[in-house]
């Protein structure tokens, strides 16, 4: 269920730990079983934030139900992020949405 979409300006060189880390992550600080995690990357994005293309990420968070400590949870990913890639807190965007079990489907289903 819950899927988070990294996208940065800047070049991952090692994705596979990238991803495994935010896999982990996302599983540990959103309460969720990690074989429901998937978790996406994409580098060397055209981005520009505050009229500079530094290092920067958006990362799109989506999910059945967001943790109820919001703050913590974007602590954490920008912890994530500022480990693996170096970018600063305040060059990184958090979207949440708060998906409807209807809306979501899996396994030729819906939740």
């Amino acid at each position: 269920m819950p899927y988070l979409n990294i996208v940065t300006n800047q070049t991952i060189s090692d994705e596979a730990a990238l991803l495994k880390a935010a896999s982990q992550t996302v599983s540990k600080a959103a309460g969720k079983p990690e074989n429901y995690v998937m978790v996406a990357v994409e580098a060397k994005a055209n981005m520009m934030m505050s009229g500079s293309d530094e290092p920067t990420a958006f990362l799109d968070y989506r999910a059945l139900g967001l943790p109820s400590d919001r703050t913590a949870f974007s602590d954490v990913l920008c912890t994530l992020i500022n480990d693996h890639l170096g970018i600063a807190g305040d060059r990184i965007y958090i979207s949440m949405t708060d998906s409807e079990r209807q809306n979501w489907g899996w396994n030729h289903s819906t939740f």
